[in-house]
């Protein structure tokens, strides 16, 4: 009795660590690029799952695990024609996302419904704290007037708090806490002053409606709340002297289309087409662009680094998890996947928790 009592604690300290690295993967200690605290936990998880004798459900990522392997010689083979070790770092990257989506998928039923119970306290409490944090005045403004909290940059709080927002809608049941949810995760977009996230959070907005497209009564008092909260936050951002820079950051975007394909790295698919079919690998940016910096693009960004092979594989991995969602949830996990068009992030621990989490609760609302 005790053994096994030993075993089921050791099954929830796994769980406890794998929340621990969401609820951490708001904070950024150290500059983009560079293991984070929330990586350690994942780290210790894998390593009690290993302990435990858990075994992982390959079956689950065989897609990812092909897409995984190919970026893995692409890199090799361009780590030795460059003679560089940047394209080693992406491929750790990748790796370290596939042994997380793993972890996240072999769980069993029990752990993962105690994973989802956690992550209903868990994301509430991390967009409140992160208001908290600004409202007290903390946080960072790297890219002044824009706020990124603990952040690196306000993209990667844009999104973190687009995915957080997206696996709360479908989670929560209650549509009091969705509302709650969605609330402050508006707040927190607004303080980024992303135009990207702002029409994802749009793609959110319409999920949320069909997913009680049949309640007249919940629409109507959804419309009534979230015109309140509108309203409570312009006053506040006003208050703070925000909203100014959220209107010009919007005009400004609208006058400048032109040069967003070439400040994003866009035209670099145009200036390179001969690697489109077997990709760059993912390294080495001053290659390819003067600035040095990579494409801010997941999709073109995956399809330029290792071609429409490695961008056949790993949409069609995402394909296979979004045909087993119902038609609101397709909606809502379109919202943070049309922000990747602007921004890298398939390597952030927020990108794989929201694949990972929309694939096992398709599977728990199948099993209900």
């Amino acid at each position: 009795m005790s053994a096994m009592r030993l075993l089921f604690s050791r099954d929830k300290v796994l769980v406890y660590l794998i929340t621990l690295g969401f609820f951490l993967s708001q904070f950024y200690l150290w500059k983009s690029g560079l293991p984070q605290l929330a990586h350690i936990f994942i780290i210790l998880s894998f390593l009690i799952f290993i302990f435990l004798n858990k075994k992982l459900k390959i079956a689950e990522a065989k897609i990812l695990f092909f897409f995984v392997c190919y970026a893995f010689f692409v890199n090799i083979y361009y780590t030795f024609l460059i003679d560089d070790l940047s394209y080693i770092v992406s491929t750790v990257y990748w790796i370290f996302n596939l042994i997380l989506f793993l972890i996240l998928v072999s769980l069993g039923e029990v752990y993962v419904k105690k994973l989802f119970y956690y992550l209903k306290y868990i994301i509430p409490l991390s967009l409140i704290i992160n208001i908290i944090i600004w409202a007290v005045g903390a946080g960072r403004y790297n890219f002044s007037p824009r706020y990124n909290g603990y952040f690196n940059d306000p993209n990667q709080m844009a999104f973190w708090v687009l995915c957080s927002c997206a696996i709360g809608l479908i989670l929560f049941n209650n549509l009091k806490f969705k509302i709650i949810v969605y609330s402050l995760s508006f707040f927190l977009i607004l303080l980024t002053m992303s135009r990207s996230a702002t029409l994802g959070f749009l793609i959110l907005t319409l999920g949320l409606i069909f997913q009680h497209k049949s309640r007249l009564d919940l629409k109507i008092i959804f419309s009534l709340i979230s015109l309140l909260v509108a309203i409570v936050s312009f006053f506040i951002l006003l208050k703070f002297g925000f909203l100014d820079s959220i209107v010009t950051r919007f005009s400004e975007g609208i006058q400048q289309n032109d040069d967003q394909v070439s400040s994003r790295g866009f035209d670099i698919l145009i200036n390179f087409p001969e690697y489109l079919l077997f990709g760059a690998g993912q390294g080495a940016y001053y290659l390819y662009s003067d600035t040095g910096n990579e494409i801010h693009s997941t999709w073109l960004g995956i399809l330029f680094y290792y071609g429409v092979v490695g961008f056949f594989l790993f949409i069609y991995f995402l394909f296979k998890i979004f045909k087993k969602l119902d038609f609101a949830e397709k909606i809502i996990f379109l919202g943070p996947m049309f922000y990747g068009f602007f921004t890298y992030n398939a390597r952030t621990l927020a990108f794989w928790f929201l694949v990972a989490i929309f694939l096992l609760y398709s599977k728990h609302r199948e099993k209900s």
